[in-house]
């Protein structure tokens, strides 16, 4: 788990950009193993492991993958997320 980010319930609803800065999408939830990330109007959903976050800078969520390898992270909608924090 990434230490970069101590308050992870502060990401929530944060806007979340790639390795080079491509808007991601936003931060909808936190478990223990990752962020659920869904694009804008919510088409896409990601579960992004919290290894892969670079950083919160308070108002950005870093990812250290560029967009076109967020594929793999793909989801159904809260999938895995059974306790939604």
């Amino acid at each position: 788990m990434s230490s970069n980010v101590p308050n992870w319930e502060a990401t929530i609803n944060k806007v979340v950009t790639s390795k080079e800065g491509s808007l991601v999408g936003n931060v909808e939830a936190t478990d223990e193993s990752a962020v659920l990330v869904s694009t804008e109007g919510a088409r896409t959903h990601y579960r992004i492991p919290k290894d892969v976050v670079e950083g919160f800078d308070g108002h950005a969520v870093s990812l250290n993958v560029p967009k076109n390898e967020l594929e793999q992270y793909k989801t159904q909608r809260k999938e895995g997320f059974g306790e939604v924090k």
